[in-house]
């Protein structure tokens, strides 16, 4: 027993040492930091204090990772451990480079087939050479094969599977906004979803090469293969401005375009199974569906009217402070205060001195953003009325 509690310590003990969980744990810090100090910048406070991104980032991926480690373990998939490595290498290039927007293996993975095929071209064109890599020659290494990238595609569809049951049940409680001056010279709020989190896979892994480098790990036998197990962390993040939808709508419309990607990946590992030259046109098509998504978004966006601007009926809410009276009569992002105290407003000066009219209550008409009004009222802080809660558009903006 005490062998069992060793191993298994040493498996999930390795997950936090790879370098890809690290740099993610540092992004989403990054995240964090960002977000708070841009808050300050524009309205003196933060928004949001705590540092959700992080919490996020090693959380929300938890039981979508066991629940994906136990189907793949079932089904007996493996990768290589060239696979695993040059996963690492493409998901952190496409993380600097292009930050959060498209890491998810829907892109990653055809970037790591297509790093391991060129990989592999090279190597062949030097089989001839005395080539070494960790003590093995070229002809040793594992590093492309048909079988394979078809593995690679029923991990896409694991992970595009609890990708779409963890946005599913996204909360966006941390609407940060953010904003931009329209071709008329007027000012909207925008919002960066980000969703950026860590999914521990757990990998089968064939063959001596991991265990020739760390002769402590782990290792089992089925026939004449050897085996070992690795937890490799996904990293999975999204990043989707909206300034047109609510954001939830807009989530939701990414979610089911997501949905009809996995459809077609289903069908391309159907083919893939019976007719294995087909891989290569299926992460192709894959990578295109994925970019196609972002498009969709884009003009669902482009073609839409802002919906976070000034507005003639009254105070555009596009933020709400956890913990304030705003958030007691739950106010959403996207309604417009009417009147405040009986009294019309159209400004954020408007609203706090419609608030110091009575210093023990605030009486609120909202129009929700499906047009339709509700009547609000809740105690306040005395002689703080600037504790309300209400984000919107700052005046120096406007």
């Amino acid at each position: 027993m005490g062998e069992w509690i060793k191993t298994l310590l040493m498996i999930v003990g390795s997950f936090f040492i790879q370098p890809l969980f690290i740099v993610g744990v540092i992004w989403s810090i990054g995240m964090s930091l960002k977000r708070i100090r841009t808050e300050r910048k524009i309205y003196r406070v933060a928004i949001f204090k705590e540092w959700f991104e992080v919490k996020d980032f090693l959380v929300m991926g938890l039981l979508p990772g066991v629940i994906a480690s136990i189907l793949l373990t079932v089904l007996g998939v493996p990768l290589t451990i060239e696979w695993i490595v040059f996963y690492q290498i493409s998901t952190l290039i496409l993380l600097v480079l292009f930050g959060t927007r498209y890491i998810h293996p829907i892109i990653t993975f055809p970037v790591t087939a297509l790093l391991l095929s060129v990989t592999n071209w090279i190597l062949e064109t030097n089989s001839s050479s005395n080539l070494n890599i960790m003590g093995y020659s070229v002809e040793q290494l594992n590093f492309f094969n048909k079988h394979l990238l078809v593995n690679g595609l029923v991990v896409m569809f694991l992970v595009l599977l609890v990708t779409i049951f963890s946005l599913s049940f996204y909360k966006m409680k941390h609407l940060s906004p953010d904003f931009l001056k329209t071709s008329r010279g007027k000012w909207v709020g925008s919002y960066f979803l980000k969703p950026f989190w860590v999914l521990p896979l757990l990998i089968i892994v064939p063959g001596n090469l991991f265990t020739a480098v760390f002769d402590w790990w782990p290792v089992f036998g089925i026939g004449n293969q050897t085996y070992t197990v690795l937890f490799l962390p996904i990293l999975l993040g999204l990043q989707l401005k909206v300034q047109a939808q609510i954001p939830q709508q807009a989530l939701k419309l990414v979610v089911k375009d997501l949905m009809i990607l996995m459809g077609v990946l289903v069908v391309l590992i159907g083919i893939n199974i019976v007719w294995s030259a087909f891989t290569w046109i299926s992460y192709l098509i894959m990578f295109i569906g994925a970019i196609a998504v972002y498009l969709r978004h884009r003009n669902r966006e482009h073609n839409w009217s802002f919906l976070y601007g000034s507005n003639d009926e009254g105070l555009k809410v596009l933020g709400i402070r956890p913990a304030t009276p705003a958030a007691k009569m739950k106010l959403s992002v996207g309604d417009t205060i009417v009147t405040c105290n009986d009294v019309p407003i159209k400004t954020e000066d408007d609203f706090y001195q419609a608030l110091k009219i009575n210093s023990a209550y605030c009486h609120l008409k909202i129009k929700q953003i499906d047009g339709e009004y509700r009547l609000e009222q809740t105690a306040i802080y005395e002689d703080s009325p600037h504790e309300i809660g209400v984000v919107t558009i700052p005046e120096k903006l406007v």
